[in-house]
């Protein structure tokens, strides 16, 4: 009986529907009005939270740090694949927005040392050292490894210094229990490594650059008893102490710490070039041929411009009385060295007397190669004698019972990058 009569008249209900429906129709474009609004809204606070508009100073240094680490882990990468030049670019830009990351200051000063380029990357660290002095051992190191002598040990304890303050700030994580003393343990477990590595190279400046001055060998002895003990499966630290051991003609001794560092390497799976290169000199002294032929042949396949492997390749042919592969060994280091300015005329005619036997014999080794320079420099001994008698012991060593189980642009212009 409701709804339309038929004649275009409405009835009640059909006036309350049509109006029903008008409501409801506005309504619906209300809400979707409403809707668009408040999307519209949040994709607009969602941008500017994005660009770090509306984040507060501490997220916004959170967010700085996060994109630095991430920068230097890209640039760490590309390094450690052998991109410098990729490796630098990125840490250039970074450099140019943040002048004072040191961070970014010492791994550019690290592959500049790589690439050769000495001085610009002990302007780096200089420039590192100066705005944060105690941040890292890194940049200390990374000094040591570019002065010589005095300054070399220096800076490498400076370096050491800043690990034993780290190690000794953690000590505390021992009295703590569950997660917080398993991650204490497990960060001065690391900085004993670090410790152990930064004492060997102190240890190798002693045995080289300072043997000479008094008390050198006694303190290279100790510092590397202490790389030792932070670290026993220190291979570098046994190989110093094989080469110290060489110096002091306990030859016995010696070829044993060298088997060591063998055995020490294979369980590790790999050793750097230079490592190898001293480990196969090592072997050449102490008369282990066989062994040091295999090596040597491995490095001149990876350096084929290297004349001291090519002279040590040379010589222990030789010594086993291959003539023939001698001489094409050292014909090759005296080509090398024939295209370098300035060449060593003393080396050029040590190869030519050595090639004119071709073969010779064990007694006759010493004519033809003494890599115990150092030892037998006698004539620097009362001029190194001031140097190490002012506080040189003083390295503060952490007892056994402690154990537990701009720039930017400077940069570019040198790289034309």
């Amino acid at each position: 009986m409701g709804g339309d009569d038929g004649f275009g008249t409405e009835t009640p209900s059909s006036t309350t529907s049509r109006v029903s429906n008008k409501v409801a129709a506005f309504l619906s474009w209300v809400l979707q009005r409403v809707v668009f609004f408040l999307e519209t809204v949040i994709e607009w606070l969602s941008s500017s939270a994005k660009a770090g508009q509306y984040d507060t100073p501490g997220a916004q240094e959170r967010k700085k740090r996060k994109e630095t680490e991430r920068v230097l882990a890209k640039a760490r990468k590309l390094a450690d694949y052998g991109d410098s030049e990729k490796a630098l670019k990125l840490l250039i830009g970074l450099l140019e927005s943040q002048p004072e990351c040191t961070g970014a200051l010492d791994l550019a000063a690290e592959v500049l040392l790589e690439t050769g380029d000495y001085l610009g990357a002990k302007e780096l660290v200089l420039r590192s050292i100066q705005i944060n002095p105690k941040e890292n051992e890194v940049k200390y190191v990374l000094l040591g490894q570019l002065e010589h002598g005095r300054e070399a040990i220096d800076a490498f304890k400076k370096g050491y210094d800043v690990l034993v303050s780290q190690y000794q700030s953690l000590k505390v994580g021992s009295t703590e229990a569950g997660k917080l003393a398993k991650e204490a343990a497990s960060r001065r477990e690391a900085l004993q490594l670090k410790m152990s590595s930064v004492l060997t190279s102190i240890a190798k400046v002693y045995l080289v650059d300072c043997f000479h001055e008094e008390k050198a060998e006694l303190l290279c002895e100790e510092t590397i008893d202490q790389a030792l003990l932070y670290d026993p499966n220190n291979p570098e630290a046994v190989q110093a102490l094989a080469d110290l051991r060489l110096s002091q003609h306990r030859k016995g001794e010696a070829l044993s710490l060298v088997q060591r560092t063998l055995d020490l390497c294979a369980k590790v799976g790999t050793a750097s070039y230079d490592f190898r290169a001293v480990t196969a000199r090592l072997l050449v002294e102490l008369s282990k041929y066989d062994v040091a032929i295999n090596i040597l042949k491995d490095l001149v396949s990876e350096d084929e411009e290297d004349t001291e492997v090519w002279y040590l390749l040379g010589l222990c042919y030789a010594l086993t009385g291959d003539g023939t592969r001698s001489k094409a060994a050292l014909t090759k280091a005296k080509s090398i060295i024939e295209t370098v300015s300035g060449a060593d005329a003393s080396l050029i005619e040590r190869i030519d007397k050595l090639n004119e036997h071709r073969v010779i014999s064990e007694v006759d080794k010493d004519k033809y190669w003494n890599p115990r320079w150092w030892a037998s420099k006698e004539e620097d001994k009362d001029a190194g004698k001031a140097n190490l008698e002012n506080g040189d012991e003083a390295l503060t060593l952490i007892p056994l019972s402690e154990k537990d189980p701009s720039l930017a642009k400077a940069v570019s212009n040198r790289l034309e990058v």
